[in-house]
């Protein structure tokens, strides 16, 4: 029985780490499209709720795929 259960919440914590790494690919697509529109940097990290470096990873990684 704790074994299923176990399983169960392994399951269930798998599910909201996708959905997190869900959340986390939106904000980066938002991200490249604010910078695309002149945001600075700054100003998305705000609006996004996100680290100043992430948000600068990201831009770099977009820059270098255009």
């Amino acid at each position: 029985m704790m074994g299923l259960f176990d399983q169960e919440k392994a399951i269930e914590q798998f599910g909201n780490e996708k959905k997190e790494e869900g959340k986390l690919e939106e904000k980066m697509e938002t991200a490249i499209n604010m910078k695309a529109e002149g945001l600075p940097e700054d100003m998305i990290a705000r609006v996004l709720d996100v680290n100043l470096s992430i948000v600068k990873k990201w831009l770099s990684g977009a820059s270098a795929a255009v």
